[in-house]
């Protein structure tokens, strides 16, 4: 009889055993937070926990700082989402999920919600009359419109996407500057820029024969390619570099000049 029994408790175990054996324990959670609402005083916000590694069901339990807020088990998917509302205060506290499937408990880093915006442009600084992208930026995943504001000398204008860039074909003198869910970037402004393209040479004047350093100045940074050409009785040739200047071993008889955004220099005859 004991025998037996032993031989029954062990055809009981084994399957159990097994069906352990090939549960994996759970990673560290992401955390992520999706503002859905902004109300005068609060936000409604969905927070997602996500284990992108461990065996299903995963408990997941949200927590502000040491506060428990609430608790979701994921049975048939790896996220868990939490609907919450926050106060403006509560914000300045720290969000964060743990995860639990039966093994040791994993925790996810510290999530503070900030609601600043930041506007970045490509090109940066803009350029007067070229092609402007503006990036509007959260820390969050903004479920609202991004707004737009565009302050020229003679008008203002707005203009509301469901993007985060808007593209401007070519940049006007004004300022710019975006909001999200009421809260306004830092601004970004067009200025009337010098666009003069100055030659100078090193010696000047230039002597035929002699060594010669071409200069290329603009009164802004730029990372565009500066143009050089040289205009000789017999034949004439461009060159291209990322440098300012350019080094002629022996200078021939001929105008030399450089263009950088399209903006020609003053010319320089040897």
């Amino acid at each position: 009889m004991n025998v037996v029994f032993h031989l029954q408790v062990l055809f009981v175990l084994a399957p159990f055993a097994a069906c352990q054996g090939h549960r994996v324990p759970a990673s560290n959670p992401e955390i992520s937070a999706q503002i859905d609402h902004k109300m005068e005083k609060s936000i409604i916000t969905t927070i997602s926990c996500s284990s992108p590694k461990g065996s299903l069901p995963i408990n997941y339990t949200l927590y502000r700082n040491t506060t428990l807020i609430k608790t979701k088990v994921a049975e048939s998917r790896r996220r868990a989402e939490f609907v919450v509302n926050l106060s403006i205060s509560e914000l300045l506290e720290t969000l964060k999920c743990k995860a639990d499937n039966g093994f040791d408990s994993k925790y996810s880093k510290g999530l503070v919600i900030d609601l600043s915006v930041k506007l970045t442009s490509k090109p940066d600084p803009p350029i007067l009359g070229k092609q402007l992208t503006l990036y509007c930026a959260v820390t969050y995943k903004a479920k609202g419109d991004y707004t737009w504001y565009f302050v020229y000398p003679a008008k203002n204008t707005t203009k509301v996407t469901k993007q985060n860039q808007y593209v401007i074909e070519a940049a006007n003198v004004g300022i710019y500057y975006c909001s999200v869910h009421g809260y306004f970037s830092n601004r970004i402004e067009v200025l009337v820029q010098d666009l003069s393209v100055n030659l100078t040479s090193k010696p000047d004047p230039p002597i035929v024969g002699q060594q010669l350093v071409l200069y290329c100045t603009v009164t802004y940074e730029t990372k565009e390619s500066y143009t050089w050409y040289f205009v000789y009785p017999t034949k004439n040739r461009t060159q291209d570099t990322k440098q300012n200047q350019y080094l002629i071993e022996a200078a021939d008889s001929g105008i030399y000049y450089c263009s950088v955004h399209g903006h020609f220099s003053n010319r320089i005859e040897v």
